[in-house]
């Protein structure tokens, strides 16, 4: 099964995966948020799906895919702090899923979210 088009197997397998490849420094408990954080972008994704590719198979539809997302979460006023920290989760979520980490410069609008943007 191709993991990257299945949100629920990737979700389940990058769940398993957690608890076997911690980040160092990281705090016990932190794999749980890492997992709450992707489990809510899987769940947006599912109810909105990406209309170009898939964000869990093409790099461009995934920046596109999480740059909306960060959206959504802005219109709920949900602190850049926040919002950042829910980014770096999805990079991992795309590390292991083998596309890397989320470049969102590419599908950035002009003055939206600059503070959040690498």
């Amino acid at each position: 099964m191709n993991l990257r088009t299945n949100i629920p197997a990737s979700l389940t397998a990058f769940t398993s995966w957690l608890a076997d490849h911690p980040v160092v420094g990281d705090s016990t408990f932190s794999r749980l948020s890492v997992r709450y954080q992707v489990a809510r972008y899987c769940e947006y994704l599912g109810t909105n799906p990406w209309p170009s590719a898939d964000p869990l198979r093409d790099e461009v539809a995934r920046d596109g895919a999480v740059g909306a997302y960060a959206d959504y979460l802005d219109t709920f006023n949900v602190p850049g702090a926040t919002i950042a920290t829910v980014l770096v989760s999805l990079d991992r979520f795309y590390a292991f899923l083998g596309l890397g980490p989320v470049r969102l410069r590419a599908v950035s609008r002009p003055g939206l979210h600059a503070d959040r943007r690498r």
